[in-house]
């Protein structure tokens, strides 16, 4: 049987002329030019130095290996090491065992305030970390804490203190409940995003419930699991405001602390501390290559576009145990050390405890109107976040994109160096911009760019996993078929990929843009007057013991990124209507297959 064309010459000639396999690869070209350079720029070129630093001896600025040589032959700098180990492990721990749990009972069960519960854990997020130990120093400081000075008047007077926020013990507590949101976050987005067809057919056919969360729920989810560990981990790993208010005043050091005692030295071993970085690469490294091999040989995706809410689980008379168990969390991460921060915020001065005479606005009319470096340090805070979080998402994405779809010969290569700047503490990420873009040519010191692409460049990892976990559950079957119908891959990345991760995307944007509105160690050491941020006036004025300008600052930064987050509320909620309006049915729906015309 013949085939027989119906197209005139002239529209053959003119198909035949028209150079669009031409345009694929310069397009492919652009995009992957445009991404490694970004890639260098923020990650390479910054890390080079760090690593470059590490082989040079700090008062002859020779090369040598004798920095590697006094980590391991010292007793002094091997502590730390553990230290942070240990710091580390917990804080992973303590986050998937309470995030992936309460995520399950706030996206598949009947719990009562679902809502309510999901708001709280993410406040838990806005919080920083050292706001956070703040917080509980108040509450929870043997000697002054207002839990303990309870306790001595209930036990009596002589009884020694209930709680030691001063503590690893409280450092792990702190670091544990505000990293929980990093779990809670990334396997909700999974399980919401999760068609749940599959789920539904196992229950036609006689599956329970418990066998059908194992055989099918938790392997669809088991790489945003894993995600979130590896990130809580290094959370743990990496943070320096807990450690620096907690475990410095007791002595116990890890090994963020102590990179700051190295650059706080007359002459600072600078050298030094880029050296003692080093070893946390080889631990995260192995988390990574782990990750690998657990997901390598194992794909969880769902092939279909359509989504819908999944059947809630009837907890039955566990419904109110449960919910009292899952409001532990926003009980000791928002509503404790968020009352403690508003009390003494409210004081005059602080040391003169709780009466009519002393409560005042004082602190507040300060921050607001008697401080013009309040004024400035809010606005660069936003400014810098949002420009930060807007690059990670969009950079992170696509890089997650060409590594899980394989797009381009040594994808992986590309994975690898966006993962990069997750192993190396801000302290260190700091330093490296500071020794690569405060020379000629750039030149960028004291310019926002260069805060902008230091905490973009940090949680740049962030969004590559987030963004990666959430292709991992979306099967690469109706790209494919885009692209047979003569889609290019950037109109099936925009028309089908994207609307397909839906609210994942802006999930992400604010899983990036909070932490860095609360990013401290970054910060330190690449700020100036004009550039100044939030977070490093609060860390100065701790520093100086000024608790009632510190807790006034505090709340200001808190009430600021809650309501932007609450602004949120709706673009999430259009976002939403626009995917349901997709999956509908409507000739404009990617989800099915069809491509806009």
């Amino acid at each position: 049987m013949g085939v027989i064309s119906t197209d005139s010459p002239d529209s053959a000639a003119a198909r035949t002329a028209r150079p669009v396999m031409a345009r694929v690869p310069l397009a492919r070209t652009v995009v992957f030019g445009a991404v490694a350079l970004l890639l260098f720029l923020l990650v390479v070129l910054p890390f080079g130095w760090v690593l470059n630093n590490s082989f040079h001896d700090d008062l002859t600025g020779a090369w040598t290996l004798g920095n590697y040589a006094r980590i391991f032959q010292s007793a002094e700098l091997l502590e730390p090491l553990f230290n942070s180990l240990v710091l580390a492990v917990a804080t992973a721990v303590i986050a998937v065992g309470i995030g992936v749990p309460l995520a399950w009972l706030v996206s598949r069960t009947d719990l009562p305030f679902r809502r309510s519960i999901r708001v709280l854990t993410l406040t838990a997020f806005v919080t920083p970390s050292f706001i956070g130990a703040t917080g509980w120093i108040l509450l929870a400081a043997p000697n002054s804490g207002w839990l303990n000075a309870l306790w001595r008047s209930l036990a009596g007077a002589e009884a020694g203190p209930l709680l030691n926020i001063y503590s690893m013990t409280g450092a792990i507590f702190i670091c544990g409940i505000y990293t929980v949101p990093y779990s809670f976050t990334m396997v909700s987005s999974a399980l919401d995003e999760m068609a749940v067809e599959l789920e539904d057919a196992a229950a036609t056919l006689g599956s329970g419930t418990l066998r059908t969360m194992l055989s099918i729920t938790i392997p669809l989810v088991t790489p945003a699991v894993i995600a979130s560990f590896i990130l809580s981990f290094i959370q743990g790993l990496t943070l320096f405001g807990v450690p620096a208010f907690l475990l410095t005043p007791t002595g116990i050091p890890v090994v963020t602390t102590k990179l700051a005692e190295f650059y706080q030295l007359f002459p600072p071993e600078i050298y030094m501390a880029a050296a003692y970085c080093m070893p946390l690469l080889l631990v995260t490294a192995m988390l990574f290559w782990m990750r690998r091999r657990i997901l390598g040989r194992k794909q969880f995706v769902t092939i279909s576009g359509k989504s819908r809410a999944g059947r809630r689980i009837a907890l039955g008379a566990a419904r109110w145990p449960a919910f009292g168990a899952a409001l532990l969390l926003p009980l000791v991460s928002v509503f404790l050390p968020y009352a403690a921060l508003l009390l003494v915020s409210l004081t005059r001065a602080w040391g003169q405890g709780l009466s009519w005479e002393n409560l005042s606005l004082h602190w507040y009319w300060w921050a607001l109107f008697g401080n013009s470096e309040t004024h400035t340090a809010i606005v660069n805070s936003l400014l810098f976040s949002t420009l930060a979080a807007t690059l990670c998402v969009m950079l992170g994405t696509v890089v997650a994109y060409i590594v899980e779809r394989r797009l381009v010969f040594g994808a992986s290569l590309f994975g690898a160096v966006t993962t990069v700047p997750i192993i190396i503490p801000g302290i260190v990420m700091s330093v490296g911009f500071f020794a690569a873009y405060t020379r000629a040519p750039l030149n960028l010191y004291g310019t926002p760019l260069l805060l902008v692409a230091a905490f973009a460049a940090t949680f740049l990892p962030i969004a590559y996993a987030h963004g990666g976990s959430i292709l991992k559950g979306i099967g690469p079957e109706l790209e494919r078929a885009a692209r047979s119908l003569g889609a290019g891959e950037g109109r099936t990345f925009l028309s089908i990929t994207i609307p397909l991760m839906g609210g994942g995307l802006l999930s992400g944007w604010f899983l990036v843009f909070i932490p860095i509105i609360r990013e401290l160690s970054v910060a330190v050491f690449l700020i100036t007057p004009k550039t100044n941020v939030m977070t490093t006036l609060i860390y100065n004025a701790k520093d100086g013991g000024n608790y009632e300008a510190v807790c006034a600052m505090s709340v200001l930064l808190l009430l600021i990124t809650l309501a932007l987050v609450a602004a949120a509320g709706p673009l999430t909620r259009l976002t939403t209507v626009r995917r349901t309006s997709r999956k509908s049915g409507r000739k404009t729906a990617p989800a099915e297959g069809v491509l806009p015309t």
